[in-house]
């Protein structure tokens, strides 16, 4: 948005896929750092489906914070829920959000009108 009123919306991304917690089998991944929550495996059964295509997403996600990481200015830390159950906080570099609002012209899918 722009950040001044009447805030007019500068770009939107197609979709933003905010993962499910990493596991390798039915281990958390050792590049997960902090203490991990063991109900977030439960909301690996409700993954994101449209349009009759399945996404290893999770059905619901619900951005509640987004900042630019304190101590680098090229990240951003996003806080969000998952399916309602957990909570999760991930770090995404400032250019892959950039390349998801503002995709180069032959990088992006066009659908066919009938």
């Amino acid at each position: 948005f722009d950040p001044y009123p009447p805030f007019e919306i500068r770009a939107r991304s197609g979709y933003f896929c905010l993962g499910h917690v990493p596991m390798i089998g039915d281990k958390v991944s050792p590049t997960e750092g902090g203490n991990f929550n063991p109900h977030s495996i439960l909301t690996r059964n409700r993954n994101l489906s449209q349009n009759f295509e399945n996404f290893d997403c999770p059905q619901i996600s619900f951005i509640s914070s987004f900042i630019e990481k304190a101590d680098d200015s090229s990240k951003t830390a996003i806080g969000y829920g998952l399916n309602d159950c957990t909570g999760r906080l991930v770090e995404v570099s400032k250019k892959d959000i950039v390349k998801l609002l503002y995709p180069e012209p032959m990088e992006m899918m066009f659908e066919e009108v009938t």
